[in-house]
């Protein structure tokens, strides 16, 4: 009996041990505060600094950054706010969850870089029951040490005329809580309150801020001087520093000019075979000129620095106007010119002039009242081997940028024309097929099997009304289904760019902002079904004037299969191919292993 009551004791105590054990341990949470000792003492469990967890002291406090303290009981407020205190003297502002012991320290005003502060709550009753902390309590926070902000210059353009304003943006690469002061030096070829004049040089961007700019004035003066140079830079750095020279050069130009410089060429094996050659300037008109005879042009040969004295043609007196297309040839190569460009050459007025005489890496200026007011390529540099060479080839001005097909991308057998070339002249191609895509990424906007085909086009030069051109696709080698869409009847500019896709969306979250953005029209049809095997076709007046691929042969297997992939067409006229299936399971053109050209 008496070993049955004790087996019952031992039994008895074994379990009220456990339901003791189980208690103490589910009232601490011992994920965060285990170790600690259980009392009924007021205390800090734990401090938080950026989300984790700090012992000891906090490090690298950032001076306008927060922090918690997490309290063992139910503070009473006003007693806690009236012991703490924090030193040397900050503006802080408290905050309270809803149990009144997670604590917020907020700092109101900026701390001090690189200075430790100390936080006190000396030994005292705080819990809103009375409970007691038995000891001071310290936290010491120091902040981090003061890197100052790289700082840049730039502006929107680097070519201005008489009249324009030009606004200079000076940036941090983030805002500091000190004030960022500098001065803006100024040199160069133009001449202060003379050529150009500048509200402010001594810059302050306030704490708090990133950018601070300074407005310049181009100033008419009614004289002919060509370009003058205006050159920034930075001196005087306070609380910023340059990664780099921040050098800025602006080209001030005199009043926007009547006529520029649209394209140059030297032709070679045209029309004739060997003695096919066609050297050219084009020019365009941009305001009416009263007087042609004051412009000129020169040929800077084989790196010859300019000759202002000795200008190759001086046009003859007449008027211009605005919109005018100018084509100065040599004069013994006007009949090949005229039989190369087909219909397109009645688009200019023509000049002849035997000294038109360019090889393919001589700079072109042009010339007003004997000074020179426009050039393409580098006068004083040969051109051999540059980027803008054009030997056997030509250059073209789209919109404000030169495109260069490169050298030998015009040169022939003799039997080509401006139709048939392979690298097109832009100006008689005015609207051009750049790129077709069948991709097949992964986005989030569709998961149609049609969401990655679409139809680039790009404006070689102004179309006023776009609806006499549209677009078909070929389908599996079985010749043309002719015009299937039709653009709308809306004028277009020179250098504005086109896509035509099944799914707009989808392409733009493919292509990201930055190349999506690039594109000034959108067009959403069906008719965009093409598989990459499918040939792409472009019309004008109801006929065929452009084809990638064969519309009488299935791609499949062929060189210009774009199935899962896309083709693009480079200003040499040629096509590259990113791939078979080389958009698979992309989730966007920048993450691709064969990111769309175009983009880049």
């Amino acid at each position: 009996m008496n070993m049955k009551n004790n087996i019952h004791s031992i039994i008895f105590l074994t379990l009220a041990a456990f339901v003791l054990l189980f208690s103490v341990s589910s009232c601490e949470d011992d994920t965060v505060y285990d170790g600690l000792p259980i009392t009924n003492d007021l205390r800090v469990l734990q401090v938080q600094y950026n989300g984790s967890a700090v012992t000891g002291s906090i490090a690298n406090f950032d001076p306008v950054g927060q922090f918690q303290l997490i309290f063992s009981h139910t503070l009473d407020v006003s007693s806690f706010e009236s012991a703490m205190s924090i030193t040397p003297a900050a503006v802080y502002s408290l905050t309270y969850d809803s149990t009144n012991s997670y604590v917020t320290i907020s700092f109101t005003e900026p701390l001090q870089y690189e200075t430790d502060y100390t936080l006190s709550l000396p030994a005292g009753t705080y819990g809103s029951s009375g409970e007691s902390m038995t000891g001071d309590y310290q936290l010491i926070i120091s902040t981090k040490a003061f890197v100052p902000p790289v700082i840049s210059l730039s502006v929107d353009a680097s070519e201005f005329y008489e009249g324009d304003e030009i606004t200079v943006n000076a940036n941090i690469t983030e805002s500091i809580l000190k004030d960022v002061t500098f001065d803006i030096t100024l040199s160069g070829t133009a001449t202060k309150d003379a050529d150009y004049s500048i509200d402010n040089t001594s810059l302050t961007i306030a704490a708090g801020n990133t950018t601070a700019s300074a407005k310049i004035t181009v100033l008419p003066d009614g004289d002919t001087e060509g370009v003058e140079t205006l050159i920034l830079e930075l001196d005087n750095l306070v609380n910023c520093v340059e990664s780099v020279d921040q050098t800025l050069t602006i080209n001030l130009n005199d009043v926007p000019p009547a006529i520029e410089l649209k394209g140059v060429m030297e032709l070679d094996n045209y029309i004739g075979g060997s003695d096919g050659r066609v050297r050219a300037i084009h020019l365009r008109v941009l305001e009416n000129i009263p007087d042609l005879s004051i412009y000129g042009v020169e040929i800077a040969s084989n790196g010859a620095a300019p000759k202002p004295n000795d200008i190759d043609f001086m046009f003859p007196s007449g008027t211009a106007s605005k919109g005018d297309e100018i084509f100065v040839v040599r004069d013994q190569d006007f009949a090949n010119a005229q039989a190369y460009f087909e219909t397109c050459f009645n688009s200019f007025t023509v000049f002849q002039s035997s000294r038109i005489t360019q090889n393919g890496d001589d700079a072109i200026l042009l010339y007003k009242d004997q000074v020179a007011i426009e050039s393409f390529g580098q006068p004083g540099t040969d051109g051999t081997g540059e980027a803008w060479e054009y030997t056997d080839s030509w250059a073209y001005k789209l919109g404000d940028e030169w495109i260069y097909p490169g050298p030998n991308a015009a040169e022939s057998s003799g039997n080509e024309t401006v139709s048939n070339a392979v690298a097109k002249y832009p100006f008689c191609n005015p609207l051009e097929l750049k790129g077709v895509t069948a991709m097949l990424f992964d986005v989030s906007a569709t998961t149609s099997g049609n969401r990655g085909k679409s139809h680039h086009l790009r404006i070689n030069r102004d179309i006023p009304d776009l609806s006499v051109y549209g677009m078909g696709v070929a389908n599996n080698g079985g010749g043309t289904d002719g015009q299937e869409f039709t653009f709308p009847a809306i004028s277009v500019k020179e250098g504005e760019q086109i896509l035509i896709a099944r799914y707009p969306d989808a392409m733009a979250e493919y292509y990201g902002t930055s190349c999506y953005s690039k594109f000034t029209y959108v067009y959403v049809d069906s008719y965009c079904s093409q598989n990459g095997d499918d040939a792409i076709e472009v019309f004008k007046d109801g006929s065929v004037i452009e084809t990638y691929g064969d519309a009488n042969v299935d791609g499949t297997g062929q060189g210009w299969e774009y199935t899962g992939s896309w083709a693009f067409k480079g200003d040499n006229g040629k096509w590259s191919n990113g791939g078979l299936s080389c958009t698979s399971g992309a989730t966007s053109n920048s993450a691709s292993s064969c990111p769309y050209p175009f983009c880049n």
